[in-house]
């Protein structure tokens, strides 16, 4: 296992998470789209992270987010830096040592933990979850630090689902819940989630 990536259709790529932030896509679409001289060399440098599960099948366990614009963007490769390989084992023993890795969140959009077979075949098929976006941008607006890993991303969601109401959908009510959420990442109420930063 190198950290050297190759390349993979992304539409091959099967999903650990049910959702992403539609909106955190297009972002991510709009930095590709500014690097369309240098487009290889700035996908090489955010290369999708998988696992090699049982028959050779790749699990994508983080850049979700990525895999999606470049698709959208008409992209069919993506680099990818397999991480761990798993192939030796069989399908219940392979779910159940990526779930113990904290590799898996199959939360749908209302932040409800749902079954494996859930999870979509294709980054295609993962649904639009306004609060995963909106997670993202108060963290990159400087609400908290990245956590490690993408379980504390989804503690975050759970946490703005929680406390910060309105309609995501609209540009309107996402700045305004934007606004909520950044604020309310640097306040005493968030202290206990990995990445907070304080007031």
């Amino acid at each position: 296992m190198g950290s050297h990536s190759t390349m993979a259709l992304i539409k091959a790529l099967h999903p650990t998470q049910l959702t992403l932030g539609m909106h955190h896509v297009r972002q991510k679409m709009d930095a590709s789209r500014a690097h369309v001289a240098t487009f290889e060399e700035f996908m090489e440098r955010r290369p999708v992270k998988a696992v090699l599960g049982p028959n050779g099948q790749l699990y994508i366990i983080d850049h979700h987010h990525w895999a999606r614009a470049w698709l959208e963007l008409g992209k069919e490769q993506t680099p990818i830096v397999v991480v761990r390989d798993l192939h030796k084992l069989g399908k219940r023993a392979f779910w159940q040592r990526i779930s113990e890795l904290g590799d898996v969140h199959p939360y749908d959009e209302h932040g409800v933990r749902r079954s494996i077979s859930a999870l979509p075949p294709t980054v295609e098929g993962m649904i639009d979850d306004p609060y995963r976006s909106l997670a993202a941008f108060a963290r990159n607006a400087g609400g908290y630090r990245k956590p490690k890993c993408a379980y504390a991303d989804f503690q975050w969601v759970a946490f703005f689902r929680k406390h910060v109401k309105g309609d995501l959908r609209t540009i309107h009510g996402f700045a305004q819940a934007l606004a909520d959420a950044t604020r309310l990442a640097r306040s005493r109420t968030a202290r206990k989630l990995p990445g907070y930063l304080g007031a």
